[in-house]
């Protein structure tokens, strides 16, 4: 006598398993991460090298997203060359979305690896260039210079981005170049 044994997966499976996925990403996600964005300072600042680098803050307020900040600056001038960008993110389906302050296309963040100390994968960014990124959980990262300067007022939530140096003039570039 054989008995066979039949599992049959529903689509309410796949979506709990999904869901479950996304808020434990979403939950190791939260904090600042601190790294390299391959190609991502050429497309969105036409600017090369091997100096600048990306801190990013993720801050929760539901199971799926929140808000941020990031800042790109040269390692060498930090406080003099940057940029610096308000965010909000959700995780839906294994997919991290960003959506910049400074209307800066939505990020797709996919096919990416993520543990408590590491986040690498690969970014859209609506260019047509691959980007890769690595980046390093920071809980050392000091943001008091960029948020003492640019925290929001009590009478403005508008969302904030700033430039200074290198990266002004990169954006002033572009701007008269369109």
């Amino acid at each position: 006598m054989m008995t066979f044994m039949v599992t049959t997966f529903t689509s309410c499976d796949w979506v709990e398993d999904s869901d479950r996925q996304d808020r434990r990403e979403a939950g190791v996600l939260e904090g600042t991460w601190t790294g390299y964005i391959d190609t991502y300072f050429y497309d969105r600042f036409n600017m090369r090298g091997n100096s600048y680098r990306t801190t990013m803050y993720f801050e929760r307020y539901d199971n799926y997203g929140g808000v941020g900040y990031e800042v790109d600056y040269n390692v060498n001038s930090p406080r003099e060359n940057y940029y610096y960008c308000d965010f909000e993110w959700e995780v839906d389906r294994g997919v991290i979305y960003i959506y910049y302050a400074d209307s800066w296309n939505t990020v797709s963040i996919y096919d990416y690896g993520l543990d408590v100390n590491r986040f690498w994968g690969y970014m859209d960014d609506g260019t047509s260039r691959d980007v890769s990124f690595e980046l390093y959980y920071d809980n050392r990262f000091d943001w008091t210079f960029y948020r003492t300067y640019y925290a929001p007022t009590r009478s403005s939530n508008a969302p904030r981005y700033y430039a200074s140096g290198e990266f002004a003039k990169a954006i002033a570039t572009k701007e008269t170049s369109k």
